[in-house]
């Protein structure tokens, strides 16, 4: 067994244990300032925007990813909740314009304490990739070359497949070609080390 995966997975359990399902008006909901930070430099709507125009979608269906996908939060002591997973849900509510409309209320699952770093990272990093591995269908290789690398690399560590991130989420993933052959996409347009 990866011990990473194990020491990440009994961290998970201690943060699980308590968790609340509360319904929280949107007023009251924003990022977790690492969230957010990722926001300001990632633009997650433009990267995973699939073909369809989401304006011909009714204000409705947003709600209802809500409610199909509750946000990950956890609580600051004055009361409001910070976003840990459901970023692009997120997003999306406040391009609505949601936030504004005082009686919007959202499912969230309220975690007993807040979650170290290496765990909250973590799970951004599979709330931005889940959408674009797990449920896309439509998959375009410059897509998955630039939100991988943006993701996965830096200068210390220039390889998407050696992260210590990566080997967590996708441990049978160890290259570009497993990947490809996962996707089921051409590893000719795909530039990942």
């Amino acid at each position: 067994m990866n011990y990473q995966v194990e020491i990440i997975r009994r961290e998970l359990e201690k943060v699980l244990d308590g968790v609340q399902l509360m319904i929280v008006n949107l007023k009251f909901i924003s990022l977790d300032k690492d969230v957010e930070e990722f926001a300001k430099r990632f633009n997650l709507i433009s990267s995973l925007k699939p073909s369809s125009d989401d304006s011909f979608e009714s204000p409705v269906t947003t709600l209802l990813d809500a409610y199909q996908s509750p946000f990950l939060v956890c609580k600051t002591e004055a009361g409001h909740f910070r976003v840990l997973s459901g970023l692009l849900t997120y997003q999306k509510l406040c391009k609505a314009k949601y936030a504004k409309n005082v009686d919007t209320n959202v499912p969230c699952l309220v975690l007993s304490r807040r979650p170290k770093t290496q765990l909250r990272r973590l799970i951004l990093m599979n709330d931005v990739v889940r959408p674009l591995l797990k449920e896309f269908v439509d998959i375009r290789a410059d897509t998955i070359n630039h939100v991988l690398s943006h993701l996965f690399t830096s200068i210390e560590q220039p390889s998407v497949f050696r992260s210590p991130e990566w080997q967590t989420l996708f441990p049978s993933i160890r290259t570009k070609t497993e990947l490809c052959q996962w996707l089921h996409i051409s590893t000719k347009s795909v530039k990942l080390k």
